[in-house]
């Protein structure tokens, strides 16, 4: 990954604040587990497991964004997603990815290496390249805009059914999925058009 490039996107972007996608996330994980979120940022998320008494570590590239994590009381480190992650088989109860691995190129080693690493689960959110408006734009002859700050943020693309692939490719089984953006009630029921930002709970190979 860019270190320059994530130093200077979390200065242009600013603190993050509450997505939907964090509430689905927080009611999938159980009381007390020990969590290691991969691409943390500035620990929003991370702050609202701590709040509920989960045993909280979080990773991610940027300094700026650690620095504020930190302020935050987290327990937070330094790591480039491109190596491998330095942790034992089974030493976290889950894994979370929220709205990280189209930021990665080999998205699918670091899907392995969460599978290895988590207990029960490994939670993930992407925006859907198939929602309806993206579709839309493609037909009217541009490419869907997903990124916060510049394009280059984004290295990779799925639809829900794209990743139901790629997760069922790699021996996870998807035990939910939940779109936390888009089209309300629609998007419960066709994710794949109507959901703009999905979630989903994968149980590790095994």
């Amino acid at each position: 990954m860019n270190t320059n490039f994530y130093e200077d996107y979390w200065e242009k972007r600013g603190e993050s604040g509450f997505r939907p996608r964090y509430k689905i996330f927080s009611g999938w994980i159980e009381k007390g587990s020990r969590v290691l979120e991969l691409g943390c940022g500035d620990g929003f998320f991370g702050r609202m497991l701590k709040e509920k008494n989960m045993d909280y570590t979080g990773c991610d590239i940027s300094e700026k964004a650690l620095k504020i994590a930190k302020e935050r009381g987290l327990d937070v480190f330094k790591c480039d997603l491109d190596d491998k992650i330095d942790f034992t088989d089974d030493s976290f109860d889950y894994v979370v990815m929220s709205e990280f691995l189209e930021h990665i190129i080999d998205s699918e080693k670091i899907l392995k290496e969460a599978g290895r690493i988590a207990k029960k689960g490994i939670l993930v959110s992407i925006p859907n390249i198939a929602y309806w408006k993206f579709r839309l734009q493609l037909v009217l002859g541009s490419f869907p805009k997903q990124w916060a700050v510049a394009p280059q943020e984004h290295l990779r693309y799925w639809s829900v059914k794209d990743f139901t692939n790629t997760a069922g490719s790699l021996g996870f089984k998807i035990q939910k999925i939940k779109a936390s953006n888009g089209k309300k009630i629609l998007r419960d029921f066709w994710p794949n058009l109507f959901g703009f930002q999905v979630c989903f709970y994968l149980e590790p190979p095994r």
